[in-house]
């Protein structure tokens, strides 16, 4: 009798409960970015009219007064368009992976890299530039007179194509990718404009 109870009891017990073992997520790294010039691809400039200013002269003798020039107000740009044949797993999000940009150009397809990195987004990034370049200028100011002062510098517009792989680490699969990069590539020759009128 005990037997058959004993029987009967092991036969109503649960069976352990397995546990899955919890799966490796998927790591991938981008490898070989490189920025270059395609039919297309094109450096424009254009004049950005920065913050100016004004001082005056109430009294009947000449002054001068020292005014103060900086251009911390200027940004570097990065956006990427990824070209429609580029295969890119479905699981990854480029916009996770930072990289260099172009910072400089020598004019034969050479580009100087940024230290800073920007996310591989199509959506355009913003960040300072990476120089406040701090000057005095001293202007001479006639009796009853007012002097407005406009600051301009060139701006560098770089329209080019990148390429890089895309590497599944776990596998080693790889993916290649392709498109175009657009941003500020760099700001050069400031001016400034000295207009008077009378008070």
């Amino acid at each position: 009798l005990s037997l058959v109870i004993a029987t009967l009891l092991s036969a109503c017990s649960k069976p352990q409960a397995v546990h899955p073992v919890p799966a490796t997520p998927v790591q991938y790294e981008l490898k070989d970015i490189r920025y270059f010039f395609n039919q297309g691809d094109r450096v424009d400039t254009t004049k950005l009219q920065l913050k100016g200013s004004s001082v005056q002269n109430t009294s009947t003798l000449i002054a001068t007064q020292q005014v103060e020039e900086r251009f911390g107000e200027l940004v570097k740009t990065s956006l990427f368009s990824l070209d429609p044949t580029s295969q890119v797993p479905q699981d990854v999000d480029l916009s996770k992976f930072a990289v260099s940009v172009p910072e400089h150009w020598y004019g034969n397809g050479l580009f100087d890299r940024s230290i800073e990195t920007y996310w591989l987004s199509s959506i355009e990034q913003q960040k300072p530039y990476g120089f406040d370049q701090q000057g005095l200028l001293t202007v001479k100011i006639p009796p009853q007179s007012k002097i407005d002062i406009s600051r301009q510098i060139t701006a560098y517009q770089l329209a080019c194509s990148f390429s890089g792989i895309l590497e599944n680490t776990s596998t080693g699969e790889r993916y290649r990718l392709s498109g175009k990069w657009t941003g500020i590539l760099q700001y050069a020759n400031p001016t400034t404009t000295l207009k008077e009128s009378a008070l």
